[in-house]
């Protein structure tokens, strides 16, 4: 099955500061959201999460996940993705925190790193997009 695709003109939503909702799967097989940073590489989603957190565990156990995200200017705009994390990595962790810091905190660095943290960044393709342009 080919991947969704984000429309270009919802694509803005992924890169100003407005935070994701993210579900993931419990073992029991119940809901798990939590908001957090988003990022993207074309109509991939990528999140950064601390591998000791439930939804990093959620993630690699049980891949399906979804996420919505709120235009914070206009709560009619929105855009809702289903899909699936296709891969994880510890390899640029750091740098892109920082990144999601500048951006999120319009500080020079991520500023909470501990001593011994490790994170993932988690790779999700979306199998289903939805969208709301808040203009109707």
């Amino acid at each position: 099955m080919a991947p969704a695709q984000i429309p270009s003109d919802m694509i803005d939503l992924l890169e100003g500061d407005a935070l994701g909702h993210l579900a993931t799967i419990r073992a029991d097989g119940s809901p798990h959201v939590t908001p957090l940073w988003i990022d993207h590489d074309g109509d991939t989603i990528l999140v950064d999460v601390r591998v000791d957190r439930v939804k990093a565990a959620n993630m690699r156990e049980r891949p399906t996940v979804a996420l919505s995200i709120v235009d914070p200017r206009n709560p009619y705009r929105h855009l809702d993705i289903t899909g699936r994390v296709v891969s994880w990595s510890e390899d640029g962790w750091r740098e892109h925190m920082n990144a999601l810091a500048r951006r999120y905190m319009k500080a020079d660095g991520y500023p909470w790193f501990f001593e011994g943290e490790r994170r993932q960044i988690f790779r999700i393709e979306p199998t289903g997009v939805h969208y709301e342009k808040g203009d109707e």
